[in-house]
């Protein structure tokens, strides 16, 4: 069965409005050492979230780059499993790392704002998902951000 996808509009609301209401709801009212602490269950603390958001929007970024600009272009598959252990998320400041999370979604939201609606339907092969499409990969990332702020709410 395959997901219902968003109208580009609301795909494009939702981006937009993500970094602001994370600020909202997880950075607003917390002192900077609420941050720096493991989740409850042991999963990442907020210091982890944010450089995982970060370093996930450089790659969506490229995504879009090459699903505008090649026809079917090949999509790899990360394993970012280890990355806040090899990027050292603990050791980097989580308001410099949102802020720039925040600039990188500032570039993502300048590319998919001139596309035209047929732009939207332009297809790649992912390697763990198949054929995804501009629209498919806008609601993934809609999806993943929900699910991060999720985890740093559950976080504090």
């Amino acid at each position: 069965m395959t997901k219902q996808l968003r109208a580009p509009e609301a795909s494009l609301a939702e981006l937009a409005n993500f970094p602001d209401e994370f600020y909202r709801l997880v950075l607003a009212d917390h002192e900077r050492e609420n941050f720096l602490q493991p989740a409850r269950d042991g999963g990442w603390g907020v210091v982890e979230i944010l450089p995982h958001l970060r370093d996930w929007e450089e790659i969506y970024l490229d995504r879009f780059q090459h699903l505008i600009l090649e026809d079917r272009p090949h999509l790899p598959a990360y394993d970012d499993e280890l990355w806040a252990i090899e990027r050292d998320y603990r050791g980097q400041d989580p308001f410099e790392t949102f802020e720039q999370f925040r600039q990188l979604r500032g570039q993502l939201l300048g590319l998919l704002e001139e596309l035209s609606p047929e732009m939207w339907q332009r297809q790649g092969e992912h390697g763990a998902y198949g054929s995804i499409t501009v629209q498919w990969l806008a609601d993934h990332i809609c999806d993943h951000d929900r699910e991060h702020v999720q985890q740093a709410q559950d976080a504090l």
